[in-house]
Formats: C-alpha cells, structure tokens, sequence
C-alpha cells in the first residue's frame, strides 16, 4: 500500500526561483537563465544530492532554462512546484517588482499545506527560503517580508555573513569571493535538508495560472 504522507519520487526536493525574461512580453525565443543562476544551481544541487538524495532518475532541484515555451512549459512549471518540498527564491529588485512569474510561483506553493514529518504542529515555519541575490533599497513587500529571509550562521568568519547582507549571493561570487560563496552555499543546502527533514509540504498541482497574484504589491 501506497504511504499517503510519502514524498513523491518523482518530484524535486527544490525548486530555485529566480527572475528570467517574462514570456508574456519578451519578444523571440526564451533566454536560458544566466550562467550565475546555472552555477549556483548546480553547486546547490551537488549539495543536496550529498545530504539527501536526488529521486530516481532525477535531479534534487528543479530550474527553470528556458527551454522551450507555450502549454507545455506552463505545465513543467506547475507541476515543479506544486510537488517540490523547499522554494529557494533568488531576491533581487527585478525578482520583486518586475516578475509576473515570480509572484505567481510565490503565491501558488503558498497555497500547499505544511506539515511536520513528526506529527509536532509547524508553527510559524516556511517551505519559502528567501536568499539574497542582489541588494536593492527597496523594503519588501509584506508577502515576502512575511517570510525569514536566509541568514547563513556558524561560518569561519563572522564578517562573511555581513558580506553577503551587503552584496547578496551574486555579488560575493561576481567579487571573487570563492571562500564565502562556498560557505554559504553549503549553509543553504543544510538550511533545504532541515526543513525537507522536518516538514512535509502537501502536493497541490495547478491546472493553470488563472487567479494567481502576479505581483508582491497586488492588494497591500
């Protein structure tokens, strides 16, 4: 018999949201995500892979690359994340106020059902892991500032996190900072294996897009 509260196999542990061309307004082919976003996808699934396993056949993470369009890619789309366990979200100024999809990723896996592996109620814990890309002036919005933003703790040094407050994610990697990318990169695979370890996020597959916040701003 099938254990209802089971993982899907099939299903990414992560799904990486980032801000790409909109689909909806850019003109030719879709663009594939830049070579940043690829890189720290790669290295982030490497990781956990390492910490808990990729489902057969499969990568751990699900990124979006562009390849591709029409029904066929909305559909890849929501069936990723409605059946991932952890949405890591890149920040950045065009994540927050530019992207429809952005939003809309955002908005949908908050509508999925968390519950504790353990039968411990979740309390205030979030599948969302908000990560710094870029630094940007300005505040959040509540939907988003709502949400625990990904603070790396325990590196060697404790200037490393300040840098990465100051610069984001991208900005430490683009400065050559190959040490503290590392370290938090490893952080963040560590911070997916807890909650994936702890938490259950109920599948909930969208048969389209209709009805979807496609803004952080829409309704505040």
């Amino acid at each position: 018999m099938t254990d209802p509260t089971a993982d899907d196999p099939g299903a990414p542990v992560f799904f990486l949201s980032y801000s790409r061309p909109d689909r909806s307004r850019s003109v030719g082919p879709p663009r594939e995500a830049n070579r940043n976003v690829n890189r720290l996808f790669d290295d982030l699934s490497e990781l956990v892979n390492e910490l808990i396993g990729s489902p057969v056949g499969a990568e751990p993470g699900f990124l979006d690359v562009g390849r591709g369009g029409g029904e066929h890619w909305q559909r890849t789309i929501l069936q990723a994340i409605g059946t991932c366990q952890v949405m890591v979200v890149l920040l950045s100024y065009p994540y927050l106020f530019h992207s429809r999809w952005c939003a809309m990723e955002w908005d949908l896996f908050t509508r999925r059902r968390i519950v504790s592996r353990h039968g411990l109620a979740p309390g205030a814990e979030s599948a969302i892991v908000p990560v710094l890309w870029t630094p940007f002036e300005q505040p959040l919005p509540k939907p988003v500032a709502e949400v625990n933003m990904f603070i790396p703790t325990g590196l060697p040094d404790e200037d490393w996190t300040a840098r990465y407050l100051s610069d984001g994610l991208l900005g430490v990697a683009r400065t050559g900072q190959a040490s503290i990318y590392d370290a938090i990169v490893w952080k963040l695979a560590m911070h997916i294996q807890r909650i994936h370890g702890r938490y259950r996020v109920e599948p909930g597959v969208a048969d389209g897009i209709e009805g979807l916040r496609t803004s952080f701003t829409e309704g505040t």
